[in-house]
């Protein structure tokens, strides 16, 4: 009898302890869950003649041998012109939002519509000689930075945009910066948040 009520005793506590173990015991990440993060990123595209372009799946520049047919790339530069893959500019399946004046942190959550899709817009382009022509590009985007001159003067708007990727994610962008520490200009800091889900939530 006493051997039973030992047994039972520690069959019991065996089964308690086991109980609590499990219950404070945290339960495993989810693999497929990213943490959100705000990243910054400074461009050269200094080049007349040639255009930079970014990938935020890889969250760096990319090379691109054909932009009209790459679905590598996200966003373009050349000085402070923009593209977006999507339209006239790539195959992709883009597009461009403007959301104003207003807080980065702000925006919590990508529109389900209004996006708007690349055309045409005037550059200059530099092959030998000096000349304004007018390439696929955003005309949306086009508006993060005014150029005024002579003297060459240049003006942020500090909108916050919010574009669709070549695969259809979400990122918010603000291109805050046009100079690089030396106070030269062609260099675009564009400080980013990319949901890589699919999804339209930034938190």
């Amino acid at each position: 009898m006493k051997t039973t009520s030992k047994y039972m005793y520690f069959l019991i506590l065996g089964f308690v302890l086991s109980f609590i173990s499990c219950e404070t015991e945290d339960p495993d990440p989810d693999p497929n869950e990213q943490e959100l993060e705000i990243k910054t990123v400074t461009l050269d595209a200094t080049a007349y003649e040639t255009w930079v372009y970014f990938s935020f799946s890889e969250d760096k520049e990319v090379t691109v041998s054909n932009f009209s047919t790459s679905d590598a790339w996200d966003i373009g530069f050349h000085r402070y012109d923009v593209r977006v893959n999507c339209g006239t500019s790539g195959p992709g399946m883009g597009g461009s939002l403007n959301m104003g004046t207003i807080g980065f942190e702000s925006v919590t959550e990508a529109p389900e519509s209004g996006y708007s899709l690349n055309d045409s817009i005037g550059i200059i382009q530099e092959s030998g000689v000096w000349e304004y022509i007018n390439v696929p590009g955003d005309t949306v985007l086009a508006t993060w930075l005014t150029f005024e001159g002579p003297p060459p003067t240049y003006t942020i708007n500090d909108n916050i945009y919010v574009i669709k990727t070549a695969d259809e994610k979400y990122v918010k962008i603000w291109l805050k910066d046009y100079y690089n520490d030396e106070s030269q200009t062609g260099y675009v800091t564009m400080r980013y948040l990319y949901q890589p889900d699919g999804s339209r939530n930034f938190e």
